[in-house]
């Protein structure tokens, strides 16, 4: 090869070789030059003072929130995810069974009792007061009162609004609860004959928002479900002095629709005109406002403590959890979790899968697993403070013998000091709760927190 030629070879490589180098150096360049642009970003002049509060305002919420979350979060639960406003939830009375008449069928009332023979009627006044302490949802008027509706149809869309009269006190059925129940009085001093009602306990069936129909026998103080009873009831010549209609203003679901109480209200007071009588509306509150005002009492108490027992090494076989939880007196549910029931019949706590696979009798032969959760609702359990040392003792005893440590949701250890923050909240939530008249695991509280 000549000289020539080697020349040209050497020149064309280092024409290569610069041509890489400048590509290599020209794209170190443009990549710092767009990493400052996108690391430094400069704020606007005219929102600096603004950005400024702003970010001191975010850094305090996150402080507080991470306080908040280990006293509170690491431990507190909601029960059900709550949805957007549920105006017609899943629920439907059904009809009870056809017998055919033969001897005059006895009624009961809502003791189970018999209604006796006609006699003596006496009247007891009702012990309703005003709740206004703690968080004052319940919009109660300090005195109950029956507000008597013209005998104008209301609109379509629209509640009709009241107009006071005075009434007579009345006793109410026990089951209904004056600020979560909207409830009608019709009175009927000449008396009603249940065959009468039976429009109206169709129409009364039709609202799924947990609707109720109520008499009360002209010398009797207790009341009668209208909705339990069959056709040979219905067909009794037994005459009713009052009748109370309600319906639910709100559940776990949200707030009933201002649809549905319209209709409800129309309804009702159309089928009392057609038997010549009025309905008394009870309350003095505005319904749907009222039905707001619980949902949002629903929202600032439905909690539930929550806490895990979990393995300190490895796993534990779930035959001896099976065993522990049995000999604690907890029963394995159809849904797949171990519950603890008290003396009478009502839950007090569950024990599902850590790992969220429902238990089953065969998955517990041979399993071995993690841990569990341990998880108490409080608005429907009675006593909550004292199941809840009871669930923290079982707890701690099944923690020593399956080799594993409580913690909270957060995967924090708790300890003597979580557990006193926990007694105090659920102290908080049952005041505020009984302060509305509703105590925490009556009837009334799992009715509204279904």
């Amino acid at each position: 090869m000549s000289d020539l030629w080697m020349i040209l070879v050497l020149l064309g490589a280092s024409v290569v070789l610069a041509v890489v180098v400048f590509n290599w150096w020209q794209e170190k360049k443009y990549r710092k030059d767009v990493e400052y642009r996108f690391s430094h970003t400069r704020g606007d002049v005219l929102d600096s003072n603004v950005g400024d509060s702003k970010n001191t305002a975010k850094k305090k919420a996150a402080t507080d929130r991470a306080l908040v979350s280990e006293d509170v979060e690491g431990w507190m639960s909601e029960p059900r995810v709550r949805q957007a406003p549920k105006f017609e939830p899943d629920f439907t009375v059904a009809d009870s069974p056809k017998t055919k008449p033969a001897t005059e069928p006895q009624l009961k009332t809502e003791a189970g009792k018999p209604i006796a023979s006609p006699g003596s009627q006496s009247k007891v006044e009702p012990s309703i007061s005003a709740q206004q302490t703690a968080a004052d949802y319940f919009k109660e008027p300090a005195t109950p009162s029956l507000a008597s509706t013209s005998d104008a149809s209301p609109a379509e869309t629209s509640i009709e609004e009241p107009v006071s009269e005075p009434l007579p006190s009345i006793t109410l059925p026990s089951a209904l609860h004056q600020a979560m129940d909207w409830i009608g009085v019709i009175e009927a001093p000449l008396g009603v004959m249940l065959a009468e009602l039976e429009e109206m306990q169709a129409e009364v069936r039709t609202f799924p928002h947990h609707a109720t129909l109520w008499g009360q026998h002209v010398a009797e103080i207790a009341w009668v479900d209208v909705l339990a009873m069959d056709i040979a009831a219905m067909h009794s010549q037994i005459p009713l002095s009052q009748v109370v209609c309600s319906l639910q203003l709100a559940d776990r679901g949200g707030p009933v629709s201002e649809e549905t109480l319209a209709r409800f209200q129309k309804s009702m007071e159309t089928l009392a005109r057609t038997l010549g009588l009025s309905i008394a509306w009870q309350g003095g509150y505005q319904p749907s406002q009222q039905a707001q005002s619980i949902d949002a009492f629903c929202i600032e108490v439905d909690k539930a403590v929550e806490f895990h027992v979990l393995a300190n090494q490895g796993m534990f076989h779930a035959t001896k959890l099976r065993g522990l939880a049995e000999a604690s007196g907890m029963q394995l549910s159809d849904d797949g979790r171990f519950e603890l029931f008290g003396p009478e019949g009502q839950l007090e706590f569950s024990v599902r899968n850590y790992e969220g696979k429902p238990f089953s009798a065969d998955m517990l032969k041979s399993t071995v697993m993690t841990g569990v959760t341990f998880q108490l609702d409080i608005p429907t359990t009675t006593n909550n403070l004292q199941v809840f040392d009871h669930m923290v003792e079982l707890a701690r005893n099944m923690a020593n013998s399956l080799g594993a440590g409580l913690i909270d949701v957060n995967r924090k250890p708790i300890g003597d000091v979580q557990l006193d923050k926990i007694r105090q909240q659920l102290n908080s939530i049952s005041n505020a709760m009984a302060a509305q008249g509703i105590a925490p695991g009556s009837d009334h509280a799992k009715r509204l927190f279904s």
